[in-house]
């Protein structure tokens, strides 16, 4: 099957390569540690059942947007390489805010590999991969840091973290009414 991407010099297709496995690493690490939040958040003593689902559908995007990478390397006749998913992060979050904090950070670091990564493939003149990352990746970046950053600011002026009913109005009022429309 032939690709519709413009040859690149052999060096150049292998730089990308490596810097597509690296993010897809990374991704499959948020769709991990989302993964992993969900199932705190809806443990009985916690009890935030609407971040549980907010948590497993940024896991699951996370996993829908790695299948894009995936393919193209299987395009580009890439070598899909995976390596142990990094623990090396704590993961015993205390409550919702801790949980999306954590989230908010972790976007941020996924935002700036999309980036370093898009900046690569301009730099080695591969449009076709600077393309699916404006298409697919950053702009959706841009609006779930503004969304998760927006949730930190609204659960801190609710009481968060002092304030533990402050999170379960939170998790029934604005996530129950973001999880409904996802």
């Amino acid at each position: 099957m032939a690709s519709s991407q413009p040859q690149m010099e052999p060096h150049d297709l292998a730089e990308s390569n490596a810097a597509i496995n690296s993010q897809i690493q990374l991704q499959l690490y948020a769709a991990y540690i989302y993964l992993s939040m969900a199932f705190f958040c809806n443990q009985d003593q916690v009890a935030l059942v609407n971040f549980a689902l907010y948590f497993l559908c940024q896991s699951q995007k996370w996993m829908e947007s790695t299948e894009k990478l995936f393919h193209l390397l299987i395009q580009r006749n890439g070598s899909l390489v995976l390596g142990r998913i990094a623990d090396h992060d704590r993961h015993d979050w205390f409550d919702g805010l801790m949980a999306m904090e954590c989230a908010f950070h972790l976007e941020k670091t996924l935002n700036q590999s999309l980036l370093q990564l898009y900046q690569l493939a301009n730099s080695k003149g591969d449009a076709y991969l600077c393309n699916l990352l404006k298409r697919h990746f950053l702009q959706q970046q841009v609006e779930i840091i503004k969304e998760m950053g927006g949730y930190v600011t609204n659960l801190r002026q609710l009481g968060a973290p002092g304030n533990r009913l402050a999170e379960h109005i939170f998790d029934r009022l604005t996530l129950g009414e973001s999880t409904k429309e996802n």
